[in-house]
């Protein structure tokens, strides 16, 4: 009688094999995930490399650079932020020809172009589903003109355009003139914009466009939260006061710090300061109007020269304060 051979496995030598399987998996998710964030990265690096081309031919052009944004309400109003200027210069002629500057930028008209995804805007890092805020912030934000809810064109990339006394005082430096609440960034607030010859801390070492992605959504120190920022529109609900688009014209940043809970440092208009505990953060610790990325350890920096940098959130803040002033004579290389 022939002995019956058996070509199946045993139940021991099947968990084993699961279990080894499982344990494959587990090494190799890990480093997936970090090659797609990697992959990821460098997108939002191309993004941020292309606008800095774009910011070089508008002043090849215009023989300055762009304001952070243009608003004239008297004797008309004219309303443009720095990504409306420009889109010429990323492939959007169109849209840069369709856009109606002569009224608010959130005013309906300008719907058919605002509520368009610019992908040079977008890092991939970022999420890709947004929250849509309340009507009620819709009306707040617009000055009781909207309470619909367009859903405009993400920003995740937003202008440096002032350094508060609040972060001078936070990073140890020698405080700002009594009544100064401010000095300006490389592209200030307009109308006019700024030479490059103005920028005399020298363009390799003045940051104009930073992170500042996941808005309208509120995200603190890596997760999506309640605004913790008291006095403004926004003030606990899931949401930034500002920055709900590209065409918005407060969709840059004047910077003062915050802390690790998202809550900010402030500068009065007269230059007074009132400090949060620990508010020595200036990278991805508040998205609400603050440089954030989601991007592990830093953010994405294009600077005047057209250079590119991933500046660690580690940077101490007097070096990534030198890095905000265009003319401030605080140069660094610490970056």
């Amino acid at each position: 009688m022939k002995k019956r051979i058996s070509l199946g496995f045993t139940l021991v030598e099947l968990l084993v094999v699961i279990a080894i399987i499982g344990i494959l998996v587990g090494l190799l998710l890990p480093a997936v995930q970090a090659a797609r964030e990697a992959a990821r990265r460098m997108q939002c690096s191309n993004n941020v490399k292309q606008l800095g081309l774009a910011f070089h031919n508008y002043e090849g052009t215009f023989k300055r650079l762009p304001p952070s944004r243009i608003n004239v309400t008297s004797p008309v109003v004219f309303q443009v932020s720095w990504p409306s200027m420009v889109l010429p210069f990323v492939e959007a002629t169109n849209m840069y020809n369709q856009y109606q500057s002569g009224t608010t930028w959130y005013a309906p008209i300008n719907d058919p172009t605002t509520t368009q995804k610019l992908a040079v805007m977008l890092c991939p890092s970022a999420p890709s589903d947004r929250l849509v805020p309340s009507s009620n912030l819709y009306k707040a934000l617009t000055n009781n003109v909207r309470s619909d809810l367009p859903n405009w064109g993400y920003a995740d990339y937003g202008s440096v355009n002032a350094v508060r006394n609040a972060a001078f005082v936070v990073a140890g430096l020698t405080p700002l003139p009594s009544g100064t609440k401010e000095v300006f960034g490389a592209l200030g607030r307009g109308p006019d914009g700024v030479k490059v010859a103005s920028i005399t801390d020298g363009l390799s070492n003045t940051a104009i466009v930073g992170e500042d992605a996941g808005r309208p959504g509120m995200y603190v120190s890596g997760k999506a939260t309640t605004n913790p920022r008291t006095g403004n529109i926004a003030f606990g609900t899931p949401t930034t006061a500002d920055g709900w688009g590209w065409a918005d014209i407060n969709a840059g940043f004047s910077v003062d710090g915050a802390n690790s809970k998202g809550l900010q440092n402030d500068t009065s208009g007269s230059g007074a300061t009132s400090l949060a505990a620990g508010g020595t953060c200036f990278i991805n610790c508040t998205n609400d109007s603050e440089v954030y990325a989601f991007h592990t350890g830093g953010s994405n920096f294009v600077f005047a020269d057209g250079s590119v940098h991933f500046i660690s959130a580690s940077i101490s803040p007097a070096a990534l304060v030198a890095l905000y002033t265009r003319d401030f004579g605080d140069i660094t290389s610490d970056f």
